[in-house]
């Protein structure tokens, strides 16, 4: 995760350890070699869900990926 964007933010150590999970996750499933502003994009979404108070990361994955035009297939 581009951890700068994380840096100030008032999430615990628990919920930033999720969402650098669901990044990881999110990023297998788009591809690893995507262009650095998708994948800031899907960084920025995830902290975005994460400000609602979702903390699944399964879940946050299913919402990134459908939102940037990727389907659950992959």
């Amino acid at each position: 995760m581009p951890y700068r964007l994380i840096e100030d933010t008032a999430f615990d150590p628990e919920t930033i350890r999720l969402l650098i999970e669901a990044y990881d996750a999110a990023v297998d499933r788009v591809g690893r070699n995507q262009p650095l502003l998708v994948l800031e994009t899907i960084a920025k979404q995830i902290i975005e869900i994460a400000g609602t108070g979702e903390r699944d990361p399964s879940k946050i994955v299913e919402y990134v990926t459908r939102g940037i035009g990727f389907s659950s297939a992959g």
